[in-house]
């Protein structure tokens, strides 16, 4: 529970999805700012930075996000999942 006070202290951006690659790199450095700062623990991160996530991206993580055994999402797989949808929201 510290760590998530910690956390939520430093007061993390919220990334609420969509095609825009600009909001979702400052997003994404924002974050990489916070867990450097924290000295955060790599078993925390996908937890903390999926609990920032609303809106339509809240859904997208909801439907793609491992379960049962599958295996646990890193941080770098969980950015080329939103890299490669927001380049299909371009396309689309």
């Amino acid at each position: 529970m510290d760590i998530i006070y910690q956390f939520n202290k430093l007061k993390p951006p919220k990334f609420h999805g969509g095609a825009d690659p600009l909001k979702y790199e400052e997003w994404k450095r924002k974050l990489e700012n916070l867990f450097e700062i924290m000295d955060c623990p790599d078993q925390y991160e996908i937890a903390l930075i999926t609990y920032q996530f609303e809106g339509e991206v809240e859904y997208w993580w909801d439907i793609v996000k491992p379960r049962g055994n599958e295996n646990p999402v890193t941080w770098e797989r969980l950015i080329f999942w939103i890299i490669n949808t927001i380049s299909e929201m371009f396309r689309g």
